[in-house]
């Protein structure tokens, strides 16, 4: 199997979370109330479709070699190294979906690790602090993450 197949599912998968995420099925009343505008998206919609597709494959490349480096360096050292929360995410799993679960470990790293703090500070030094709108952010990106997780771990 080619490399390009997971990344495909995982950006597939990435774009169809987001998607939904912000429907009207889902969070996506709640964000507009949230954010005080409604946007317009039949204006530009193949452009931003475009530049969603872009964003999709280069997240879901950077997450496909993230998982292939974390997978092969996951030893004792990581439970030595880190704190005990992080730790979690990189203790050895020895059962039949091992893939899967060391996947959405390394999405709840990065989730955890790298986008809740930014986008943290992000809220914090705004002019007007929006507690909902950063939970639905993070929110969204942590359902993306792991149903990219998956879409790697399962075609990958």
């Amino acid at each position: 199997m080619t490399h390009i197949n997971p990344i495909l599912a995982a950006a597939a998968a990435d774009m169809l979370v987001g998607m939904f995420w912000y429907s009207d099925y889902a969070f996506g009343p709640l964000w507009q109330k949230v954010s005080g505008y409604k946007t317009e998206m039949k204006k530009d919609l193949y452009l931003r479709i475009a530049v969603q597709v872009v964003s999709s494959l280069m997240i879901a490349t950077a997450f496909y070699i993230a998982i292939l480096t974390f997978q092969k360096t996951q030893v004792s050292f990581a439970q030595d190294a880190y704190t005990k929360l992080y730790s979690w995410f990189f203790k050895e799993d020895t059962s039949e979906n091992a893939n899967l679960m060391s996947a959405l470990k390394i999405a709840g790293f990065i989730w955890f690790g790298f986008f809740v703090p930014s986008n943290l500070s992000c809220t914090v030094w705004r002019p007007t602090i929006n507690w909902q709108k950063m939970l639905l952010k993070v929110g969204s990106k942590l359902a993306q993450f792991l149903s990219m997780a998956a879409a790697l771990a399962i075609f990958g």
